[in-house]
């Protein structure tokens, strides 16, 4: 009987709690006191479990149900149990004799009398993995049918959404479907803030900027232990983000629209302070606890004169009509910025809930008429030669090229012509002269900003396009 090591078992209880509580695995993860008990090495095998099962349960559970006789019966947790082996030969490389002892001991010591279950039905996943990878259980001569499967199987995505993927960005020049998925951890990228002083804070592996206030990647564990993030000295933002964010700080008036807990807001800030911008800006998310979160960053990080407000961003005569009442007239912006919700898909290494929580209609249907609201409700607030910014950190057409043709062919969007993002004014000063052929490089025919997360050291998949009002 082999010794269960403590990793498994904390990533198990991990998953149990988010699974129950209908919480994301991260959170539990960054919160749980068993976690940060365990030395660094465990701790981040347990991450990497938990997260990892997390965004392949579907397939781990395609895989276990073709050797389970009763596979409603089995128990949730001696069901997650399962998984983790699972996971761990179909995507760590696990030898099977480890993977099996392991998982077995799992079970045992959560429902002892189903240890032998658990050996019978692991041993067959330990026999069968290249017959599952390879979809040689598939009775198909459709060659894209069975290269689906084997991309659902090797991605742990469903079907609909590898097929989504392959629509989007399939390789144009024979070099194949390049997509990091949602298995390998992101890179992570921090933004400075001006103000702070952090050199005696920042651990000397920090590099150079690769634009002003942008630093990556950098070591995840070194900068959460430095304490940057807790004193607002920086705050942890993807490059691409990053990048838009900076896009769409400009002199003048700025309504942020979906600023969520401000990590762009913050970015914008830090920004203008560097160029010397001369502006107002206004952060807007539905819910008020984010505007809190929001403000509360800001105020630790000794940046001021921003204001959140919470409300409805479809029905934004409503949600700022104070702000109207005090100028006597509906206020109109140099800057609209739209930050809309999105399916995430560009961002499912750092979100896994995300594969078996997003349904095709999601994609679709019911985002992309949210997102062509939103557009057209904000136009409305955009002043002459303003610009209207929209972002998704998706990497569908569905929500992006396609919600932006919508809206252009609309009434509201009528008034608007597209404008390479590469051409934002802050790129025009010399500082930001990497960041502008960053962007470009990224950017279409049409000027759309498009980023992929081809490899696994690759940053986000975000899209943005900057809309110039007539």
């Amino acid at each position: 009987m082999s010794r269960l090591s403590p990793a498994r078992k904390v990533a198990l209880d991990v998953l149990m709690e988010a699974e129950r509580r209908g919480a994301y695995a991260r959170d539990v993860l960054s919160r749980r006191a068993s976690v940060k008990a365990l030395d660094q090495r465990d701790a981040a095998f347990a991450s990497r479990l938990a997260l990892g099962v997390t965004a392949t349960e579907g397939t781990l559970d395609q895989l276990l149900d073709r050797f389970l006789d009763k596979p409603n019966k089995v128990a949730p947790r001696v069901r997650m149990s399962l998984r983790i082996s699972a996971f761990e030969m179909l995507y760590l490389g696990t030898p099977g004799r480890v993977a099996v002892s392991q998982g077995v001991e799992l079970v045992r010591a959560n429902a002892k009398s189903a240890a032998g279950l658990a050996n019978a039905v692991l041993h067959k996943v330990a026999d069968h993995l290249l017959e599952f990878r390879s979809a040689a259980d598939i009775d198909s001569s459709d060659d894209r049918d069975l290269r689906l499967v084997r991309l659902s199987r090797a991605y742990g995505m469903p079907i609909w959404l590898c097929k989504r993927l392959l629509d989007a960005f399939d390789g144009k020049e024979g070099e194949g479907f390049a997509f990091a998925g949602n298995l390998a951890p992101a890179p992570l990228a921090i933004h400075v803030n001006p103000r702070a002083q952090i050199s005696s804070s920042v651990p000397a592996g920090l590099v150079d900027p690769v634009f002003p206030g942008c630093y990556a990647p950098v070591d995840a564990h070194t900068m959460i232990s430095s304490g940057v993030f807790e004193s607002a000295a920086a705050v942890a933002c993807d490059l691409n983000a990053q990048l838009i964010a900076t896009a769409a700080t400009r002199p003048g008036s700025c309504l942020e629209i979906g600023a969520g807990r401000g990590t762009k807001t913050f970015v914008m800030a830090c920004q203008s302070l560097r160029a010397d911008f001369k502006r107002s800006h206004y952060a807007l998310d539905l819910h008020e606890r984010k505007c809190d979160q929001n403000l509360h960053r800001l105020l630790r990080a000794g940046i001021s004169g921003i204001r959140t407000i919470a409300g409805d961003a479809c029905d934004l005569d409503a949600t700022l009509t104070s702000l109207d009442a005090r100028s006597g007239e509906r206020v109109v912006f140099d800057t609209v910025f739209v930050d809309a919700p999105c399916s995430g898909t560009g961002t499912m290494r750092r979100h896994p809930e995300i594969p078996w929580r997003l349904t095709e209609g999601d994609v679709d249907r019911t985002l992309p008429a949210l997102q062509l609201n939103m557009l057209r409700e904000a136009s409305r607030r955009v002043a002459r030669n303003g610009e209207l910014i929209y972002a998704t950190c998706s990497v569908m057409h569905q929500e992006n090229r396609d919600v932006v043709r919508a809206f252009l062919d609309s009434r509201e969007g009528s008034r608007f012509r597209v404008s390479p993002l590469s051409e934002a004014s802050i790129f025009e000063l010399p500082a930001y002269e990497r960041a502008r052929d960053i962007v470009r490089s990224r950017e279409d025919s049409w000027g759309f900003f498009q980023s992929i997360p081809r490899s696994a050291d690759a940053f986000d998949g975000h899209f943005a396009v900057r809309l110039v009002c007539a």
